[in-house]
């Protein structure tokens, strides 16, 4: 009988599994399950169906790309036609209200006139035959430093604050063609009728220098002021005054030119143009006086 072998530990027999005992659990599936369940994009991005493989449906995709470029395109222009058209009828309206504002100022302004009166006396008054001393009665020179006529018939400048600001806001494209070429025409005549209002300016402060050296105040206000000069300084005077009186007739001239734009603007007129190129210019002159040998 064969001896018994050592029982090591290597040979000892596995000592039976109890029947109830759990079998370990499978933990890295679950895990990458719940990882890529946490990582789910928020949004379902669905693929093309297929592939556009023919001509037909690349065509088609192509459309479908223009029409919605050119309906976005389209809205957009025309919310932006709706606004220009709106800044149109807004522009045109305050046109329309400084028109009407300035011929309110050119009525007053053209009251000027009846300082003319003035100059023509201090001419033929001042143009006595020569001698050592000159001495003229005159009224009170209808000039104010610092100013243009007195206070009873002072010039005030019409104003071009709505065209200037549509010019520098680049507004002027949205007017009509006619009525941009009256505005611009319109504001040419301001140009002038400011040089004009300067020499107008420039012979009254003259008149009212010469009148604290020459002439003697009065007495009472509004009464003769008796001026003392010498034949020199009685040229000047003659030759000052004439001066100013063609420069208020220049004045006049512009004045009475813009009314005509102004009604123009107001009325809605687009060819303000032909309008002036055949009206009768001697409108805008002074009339001319008793007994002149032009007056018809």
């Amino acid at each position: 009988m064969p001896e018994d072998l050592p029982i090591t530990e290597d040979t000892a027999p596995a000592a039976p599994q109890p029947a109830h005992a759990e079998s370990p659990q499978l933990s890295v599936g679950t895990e990458s399950f719940e990882n890529a369940k946490e990582h789910d994009p928020m949004l379902d991005v669905h693929p093309p169906h297929h592939a556009a493989s023919t001509w037909r449906d690349f065509l088609i995709h192509i459309a479908t790309i223009v029409i919605g470029l050119l309906i976005a395109v389209g809205l957009e222009q025309t919310v932006e036609l709706l606004h220009h058209r709106h800044q149109r009828h807004q522009l045109q309206e305050d046109l329309r209200n400084e028109a009407e504002h300035n011929l309110q100022i050119i009525d007053r302004d053209l009251k000027v006139q009846d300082l003319e009166p003035w100059f023509e006396q201090a001419i033929h008054a001042a143009s006595a035959p020569g001698r050592s001393k000159i001495q003229v009665s005159l009224p009170p020179a209808p000039c104010l430093p610092g100013s243009v006529g007195t206070a009873q018939y002072r010039y005030f400048a019409p104003s071009q604050a709505v065209w200037t600001t549509a010019k520098e806001g680049g507004l002027v494209v949205l007017l009509p063609v006619e009525q941009s070429r009256m505005q611009a025409r319109l504001a040419h005549n301001y140009d002038l009728l400011s040089a004009a209002r300067d020499v107008v300016f420039s012979g009254c402060q003259a008149i009212v220098a010469m009148r604290l050296r020459l002439a003697q105040p009065a007495a009472t206000r509004g009464a003769q002021e008796l001026w003392t000069m010498t034949p020199e300084q009685a040229e000047r005077l003659a030759a000052t005054a004439a001066d100013t009186k063609i420069a208020i007739q220049g004045l006049l001239f512009r004045l009475r030119w813009s009314k005509v734009y102004e009604e123009g603007i107001v009325n809605g007129e687009t060819a303000a143009d032909v309008k002036m190129m055949t009206v009768d210019q001697e409108r805008f002159e002074d009339p001319p006086p008793e007994g002149d040998p032009q007056k018809p």
